[in-house]
């Protein structure tokens, strides 16, 4: 199956061969999820997107006019779905999310994806495929289902019929190969990548009281470059973000483990760390963060997020941040320059410690009260 044509497997398709259209799925889906996660900037919508896409063309093939572009065919479907959906979004209203006050200044509105990136993605997209159709066929075939189909190892193995033990043998001779294979890419596309991010470190945390008493406090994350011109930039995110990075920051112990430790600790129980987080890009005053996950076999896997979850983790993580250059250059100001307070107070790290303090034994006795009530309900029930 995976040496048949697009177009042969099209017609087998419109025949009832379901596996013949499983595998035009298999080809064509990572494209597509891509296009529509740089389209949505959301992985579960673009998830969904190309759900609904794969069911449309399910539905439409007798349409297919050209069977061996059905790859760009169901791209061009899935794109259609998102940006459907960005102006549907839209049309419900230019205000604030309220994803964007818990993340990092989400504003609804299409975000067409660049035509630059898109050809530098479809070369690298070519240069990936083209090694990976020079590894042997069962090694060729576990990474098919197992990265590019999404598959489990377990999974993979019922696919092809074989041990899970020997899904994992080939995906690490895989790896191997391909490493070498895309060793020179490798080398360019880090060397990029290194040059275009800048190392930063979280310097405060305030908290911007507005004049008018019907409108939201800002809470902004202050992060300074490292080295350099030491450019300071400030993140707008929501207020139990704010606090939380605000306890990471400063050492608070817990009695009990918050959301961003529980994440971390999961990802420690399976042999995975925070490798690093960057903030990568700024599109219409929001700011796009990625989360760069590492095993310990060297696998990486980048996590499109919110920056105040993301820089949440990193504290957690111990884990450098960075900032892309060009966001550097577009959204932050010297470190020697004050920002003017457009509110009525500005409370720095400081003033917040203090504050949450102050208020820590009402939510104390708060907790304890829930508490109680909650074992007075199980003494009744038992």
């Amino acid at each position: 199956m995976q040496t048949v044509s697009d177009g042969v497997l099209v017609d087998r398709a419109r025949l009832g061969d379901r596996d013949a259209f499983a595998e035009l799925i298999l080809r064509h889906r990572h494209m597509a999820l891509a296009l529509c996660g740089q389209t949505l900037r959301d992985d579960g919508l673009a998830d969904d997107a190309v759900q609904e896409a794969i069911l449309q063309a399910f539905l439409g093939l007798e349409r297919l006019q050209q069977p061996a572009r059905f790859g760009a065919w169901l791209a061009g479907i899935a794109l259609n779905i998102s940006r459907r959906w960005l102006r549907t979004r839209a049309s419900l209203g230019n205000g604030l999310s309220l994803e964007s006050l818990l993340g990092g200044r989400q504003v609804f509105g299409p975000l067409e994806p660049d035509p630059a990136e898109l050809a530098e993605e479809r070369e690298l997209t070519a240069c990936v495929r083209q090694a990976v159709d020079t590894l042997p066929a069962g090694h060729r075939a576990a990474v098919a289902l197992f990265y590019l189909a999404g598959l489990n190892q377990a999974e993979t193995a019922a696919a092809l019929g074989i041990p899970p033990g020997a899904v994992k043998a080939r995906l690490h001779k895989a790896r191997a190969n391909l490493r070498r294979a895309l060793s020179t890419l490798w080398e360019e596309t880090m060397t990029i990548t290194d040059q275009a991010y800048v190392e930063v470190t979280l310097t405060d945390v305030r908290r911007i009281q507005p004049n008018d008493k019907y409108s939201l406090a800002r809470n902004v994350l202050q992060l300074r470059e490292i080295g350099g011109t030491q450019r300071v930039l400030g993140i707008w995110v929501g207020g139990y973000e704010s606090e939380a990075v605000l306890i990471l920051s400063s050492d608070i112990q817990t009695t009990r483990p918050l959301t961003y430790a529980f994440a971390a600790r999961l990802l420690q129980a399976t042999g995975a760390e925070v490798g690093e987080v960057r903030i990568s890009k700024l599109a219409a005053e929001t700011f796009f963060a990625e989360t760069v996950i590492r095993t310990k076999d060297g696998h990486e896997s980048v996590i499109d997020s919110r920056p105040s979850d993301a820089i949440a983790l990193a504290l957690q993580s111990h884990a450098p941040i960075r900032v892309a250059e060009e966001v550097m250059r577009e959204a932050s100001r010297p470190s020697h320059i004050i920002p003017p307070a457009d509110g009525e107070q500005v409370l720095d790290r400081a003033a917040l410690l203090a504050e949450m303090e102050r208020i820590r034994p009402q939510r104390d006795a708060e907790t304890e009260m829930i508490n109680a009530e909650i074992r007075a309900r199980r003494a009744a029930e038992a």
